[in-house]
């Protein structure tokens, strides 16, 4: 099981920022500070899984994700009030792992953070953890055919290309069926 971090600002805009690990809150500076710097070098890698109109961003390198997803809370100023969850997904990451992750989700969101994700919210962070997977399965799937051997630099950055290529083919298709839609 992986662990799951979650960061999501007081609605009253005057308690620190809630920040819980799994199921236990984060109340130590070092933890919290340590976290957040984790959090803010996934958005660099900067690929994004889901369209642009969605509740929800999620960006990952994997094995490392970051969703941002909106509750339907606002802050006392009626701002929207984000909430970052971030995690390391295992090696053997499966569909019963994307259940897993989003189960965990839905029910630290709700009990601990006190947010509601509406019912768009949570199939995009469901669809997003899919998405993730079949791109892992993608990127690893020449790997059985390599044995033990040591991966040449041109196989590794073909496999990167072949990788990179399937995600932009995926997001400029979503990109023309929103034009087209």
């Amino acid at each position: 099981m992986t662990d799951l971090y979650f960061w999501a600002q007081s609605l009253d805009n005057q308690a620190p920022d809630l920040i819980f690990k799994n199921e236990e809150e984060l109340s130590d500076d070092e933890s919290r500070q340590k976290l957040v710097s984790e959090i803010y070098e996934i958005p660099k890698s900067n690929i994004e899984v889901l369209p642009a109109d969605a509740p929800v961003t999620i960006r990952y390198s994997y094995p490392k994700f970051v969703i941002e997803a909106i509750p339907t809370e606002k802050d006392t100023i009626k701002r929207r009030a984000p909430i970052v969850i971030y995690g390391e997904l295992p090696d053997d990451f499966s569909e019963y792992g994307v259940k897993d992750v989003y189960n965990r989700i839905a029910s630290v969101v709700s009990d601990k953070l006190n947010r509601t994700l509406d019912d768009s919210a949570l199939e995009a962070i469901q669809n997003g953890l899919s998405e993730i997977l079949k791109n892992k399965n993608r990127r690893f799937a020449i790997q059985p055919f390599q044995s033990n051997q040591k991966v040449s630099s041109v196989n590794k950055r073909a496999q990167d290309f072949v990788l990179t290529f399937n995600i932009w083919r995926q997001l400029l298709g979503q990109f023309f069926n929103k034009i087209r839609g």
